[in-house]
């Protein structure tokens, strides 16, 4: 199960909590918009890069897919607002190549206006062991001026040891394009458990009605 946690946690978990954080948050992109995230995950073991569009096409739902070398998922996400409290809920439901499917029922809540935080629990199936694992996630972003957000995150698999990012995104073209880096590490882990992660996230204008 390390592995599709690794996939699930570190990889995927998409146009959720803007990048670079794996958990999700319960918002989706506006009707009629598209997305595009790209990142590097670098390790002393290994070095994975991943593309991963996103759009919401009507009907409320964000759908995404996700490609790396030898991986990839995709999943539809759906999300409501409860304002003027400033909390939303959302589900995710998606299936990662092999058959394993997993679904993220996420949470956000705004802390006046300089904060977020984000809260998930899910589940995945290991397809080829026949076994169910819970998932969970929480992560703060604090906004600065200067267009430039903190993030600190800590999620984790069926119990396991968790992992934790911390990290930063600047926002170098404001509601078009961000660009983002984060530390990764896990409690307890070895050198193969830390990596650096790099990335983007470009967003289009409405190109539907």
């Amino acid at each position: 199960m390390r592995g599709l946690a690794v996939l699930l946690l570190c990889a995927s978990a998409g146009a959720f909590a803007a990048r670079p954080l794996a958990t999700e948050d319960a918002s989706i992109l506006e009707a009629g918009r598209c997305q595009v995230e790209g990142w590097i995950d670098r390790s002393h073991a290994d070095t994975q890069s991943w593309l991963a569009p996103a759009c919401n096409l009507g009907a409320s739902i964000e759908w995404q897919v996700g490609f790396a070398r030898s991986d990839a998922y995709a999943q539809a996400k759906v999300a409501s607002s409860f304002t003027p409290r400033g909390i939303s809920i959302g589900a995710v439901a998606g299936v990662i190549r092999g058959g394993t499917p997993y679904v993220t029922l996420p949470l956000s809540a705004a802390i006046g206006d300089s904060a977020m935080v984000h809260v998930n629990a899910g589940w995945i199936r290991d397809r080829s062991r026949r076994k169910d694992a819970g998932t969970w996630g929480a992560a703060l972003e604090k906004f600065l001026p200067g267009d430039v957000a903190l993030l600190a995150e800590a999620y984790s698999t069926d119990g396991g040891r968790p992992f934790g990012r911390i990290g930063g995104r600047y926002a170098a073209i404001k509601d078009r394009l961000e660009l983002d880096v984060s530390l990764v590490t896990r409690a307890g882990g070895n050198r193969s458990d830390r990596l650096i992660s790099v990335g983007f996230l470009y967003q289009s204008g409405r190109f539907l009605p």
